[in-house]
């Protein structure tokens, strides 16, 4: 984990403030908060920051206007948004005006200690390939007509019911930057998705007396016996999933509904692979480009 990154916190719920503080500076972060984009800005003005995490929705000057300002004014900061009320036309208007994702409430921590890391690894070597998308894309079609089935990222690391806990930390640390590293997802024999199983679920099982402990943390600690237990005795079995043969529009529209960053794409039932909501947004964005 990268430690001491600087991040400018900017959102006008004071609760979730100083609930991100504590938990960003758990994690050896350096932070500072505004309350408005105005404030955002002022301390921008007397101090770097390797990147800010900014609410979409503020009163006076809007998260999108404050991007703006941010990518004029400071372009090599990078900037990623959280909404509790995301819209396609949010999604679209940050990514063209340069957020390098972009994020719904209520976000787990170590999510978004992900995103942080990627954001200041960006910066600093100065990698702009989020730009481009890293799938093919079918040229000179409408987002309606370009289906899930040849877009979705299909090398996702998966496990089986019976696979262990230990086999679940194991997959997290092997592929730590994988498109689908919020989530694992299990499947039988078949194919079949059966469900699905977080960071955090994993934490709560192994570490049940550990309240408020770390990803990092955890692996220092280790788990035990406790690590042999299987992984259908922590899963979430409840998963939202979309059909391979739906479109991009319909895929955000869903995602935003149900306030998912990362989504399963299956065909009559069977694990086909994961689309996530701002590489779609990239996509629409490119093809509306191309369009003018």
């Amino acid at each position: 984990m990268t430690q001491g990154i600087k991040v400018l916190l900017v959102d006008d719920e004071k609760r979730f403030l100083e609930s991100m503080v504590k938990l960003l500076r758990r994690r050896e972060q350096y932070v500072i908060t505004a309350e408005s984009g105005h404030e955002a800005l002022e301390q921008m003005e007397r101090e770097s920051f390797d990147v800010v995490i900014c609410d979409v929705k503020m009163p006076g000057m809007t998260g999108i206007e404050t991007l703006k300002e941010i990518k004029h004014r400071f372009s090599d900061t990078e900037v990623i948004m959280l909404t509790g009320h995301a819209t396609i036309e949010s999604g679209l208007e940050g990514i063209r005006l340069g957020a390098f994702d972009y994020l719904m409430k209520p976000i787990d921590i170590e999510i978004l200690m992900d995103k942080l890391e990627a954001a200041y690894e960006n910066k600093t070597k100065r990698d702009l390939k989020i730009r481009s998308a890293e799938f093919e894309r079918d040229r000179g079609l409408m987002p309606e007509e370009i289906i899930l089935k040849e877009i979705a990222s299909r090398d996702i690391p998966h496990l089986f019911p019976d696979s262990s806990l230990a086999d679940a930390v194991r997959t997290f640390k092997k592929k730590p930057d994988a498109p689908s590293q919020e989530q694992l997802y299990i499947i039988d024999e078949s194919g079949e998705l059966l469900g699905k199983v977080g960071r955090r679920n994993i934490l709560t099982a192994l570490a049940p007396d550990g309240h408020g402990l770390t990803w990092k943390e955890f692996l220092n600690k280790g788990y035990g016996s406790a690590g042999t237990l299987p992984i259908s005795g922590i899963m979430q079995k409840e998963v939202k999933s979309i059909g391979a043969d739906a479109h991009i529009l319909e895929a955000i529209k869903f995602m935003i509904d149900n306030n998912l960053a990362v989504l399963p794409v299956v065909e009559t039932r069977k694990f086909l692979g994961i689309v996530r909501m701002y590489d779609l947004l990239l996509i629409i964005n490119d093809i509306v480009a191309e369009a003018l």
